[in-house]
């Protein structure tokens, strides 16, 4: 039986889902009111790595993770924040 990877209040920072030319992941926003700019979770997905498909927005973490992980699992898991074995940027000590 194969475990699925799926996105966490851990790893939500640098992990998303990938499918042919399209990327689902979550990230900050700001929402400026007028007394105060609240912060919300938005699950967004992205074509070619720049346009932008679509956008949810939660007002927590837990809401967005539940709603990229239902959406989304059945896709590639990402980590961007793995480094690189084989050269590039990811794999310099400055990471």
């Amino acid at each position: 039986m194969e475990i699925k990877n799926l996105i966490s209040a851990d790893n939500w920072t640098f992990t998303g889902f990938k499918s042919s030319d399209l990327l689902a992941f979550i990230h900050l926003a700001a929402e400026p009111t007028q007394t105060k700019v609240k912060l919300v979770y938005c699950v967004t997905l992205l074509k070619n790595s720049e346009e932008e498909v679509f956008q949810l927005e939660f007002n927590n973490l837990n809401e967005a993770i539940d709603a990229i992980n239902e959406r989304y699992q059945h896709w590639e898991f990402i980590n961007r924040g793995q480094r690189l074995s084989d050269g590039g940027c990811g794999s310099c000590s400055a990471h």
